[in-house]
């Protein structure tokens, strides 16, 4: 069963299926599927290709670079866009695709990131003792081989951490070649914000002049995100067979127990409502909702779910300092 189906999910078992998937959109999207078309060439019928848009001079690929904090939504919103673009199909050995998708472990150096390259492409076999210069090279000439045009890494700041042992300066050039070589692609890179200021620390700037930016930003009350994020909210417990009142404002509770985090926020309101299937309820309460928020938070005196109005709940909560 998938999120758009228009058939309500009867078992249990379908409806925590069904929510699972169900994603949420609040009109970022859009701004990202906008971002991606300066990276691509259009046909003669104006719809997007798969080949990368090359500078007419130098043949250098383009960028993006998406910035958003921790449990801002990045990684959701990437996986999405892949999932609904009919031009990017994410690679896999056995199924092909001209995408590849990598997320960075929290270790990895730019090295390592190479040998995930070349693991996801089918390289049989990584010397451990290739230099990441070499392993960049055969990673960029396997991108032409398989196919791949387009390259997405997740949690690229890890890469770009300084330390014992990594080289920052390098790593940066790096994604610079993947841009100038001659399989280049577009590349997507996504972190938070010190990823724009790590690539900005390169001398030259070289690198940085290549991506455009996305900022992802909170959710702000009152806003059209905030609308949209109510009324997923309230649509998902309607499919789900889940009464809620709309007197207990839970999604601006919500938003704000996580202060407008757009991934905490829908990570929070679904297991609100997964806990309700569960458990069978035909309806929500503050109770209950505050219950879920406490298994992370079990040690605040007060609560947005409080069980009082809302307007009153939240002017306590900010008179007590609540977020800062």
């Amino acid at each position: 069963m998938n999120e758009t189906t228009t058939i309500s999910p009867a078992t249990i078992t379908e409806k925590l299926a069904w929510l699972e998937l169900r994603y949420w959109k609040f009109g970022q999207d859009d701004t990202l599927a906008d971002h991606l078309y300066d990276l691509y060439e259009f046909d003669n019928e104006g719809f997007m290709t798969p080949q990368p848009r090359r500078d007419p001079l130098t043949g250098e690929t383009k960028g993006l670079m998406v910035l958003g904090g921790s449990g801002n939504g990045k990684t959701a919103l990437l996986k999405r866009t892949l999932r609904a673009d009919p031009v990017l199909r994410e690679f896999k050995i056995d199924e092909g695709g001209n995408t590849l998708f990598i997320t960075v472990p929290p270790e990895a150096t730019i090295k390592k990131l190479a040998e995930i390259i070349l693991q996801m492409t089918g390289y049989a076999k990584v010397d451990s003792k290739l230099r990441a210069a070499d392993a960049w090279e055969i990673a960029r000439h396997r991108f032409g081989l398989v196919g791949i045009t387009t390259v997405v890494i997740d949690e690229c700041h890890h890469i770009l951490r300084p330390g014992p042992g990594r080289d920052v300066l390098a790593a940066i050039q790096s994604l610079k070649h993947i841009m100038q070589s001659e399989h280049g692609v577009a590349l997507v890179i996504a972190g938070v914000p010190t990823l724009r200021d790590a690539i900005l620390s390169e001398p030259s700037g070289e690198t940085y002049r290549r991506f455009s930016e996305l900022r992802l930003s909170r959710i702000r009350p009152g806003s059209i995100a905030a609308r949209r994020f109510g009324q997923n909210f309230m649509k998902s417990a309607q499919m789900l067979g889940v009464q809620v009142r709309a007197e207990d404002a839970l999604a601006d509770r919500i938003l704000f127990a996580e202060h407008g985090q757009v991934g905490k926020s829908v990570a929070l309101a679904k297991e609100i409502l997964r806990n309700a299937v569960t458990r069978q309820r035909e309806a929500l309460s503050l109770e209950y909702a505050e219950r879920v928020f406490r298994k992370s938070k079990p040690d605040l005196e007060m609560t947005p779910f409080h069980a009082a109005a809302w307007d009153a709940v939240k002017s306590e909560l900010e008179a007590i300092g609540w977020g800062q």
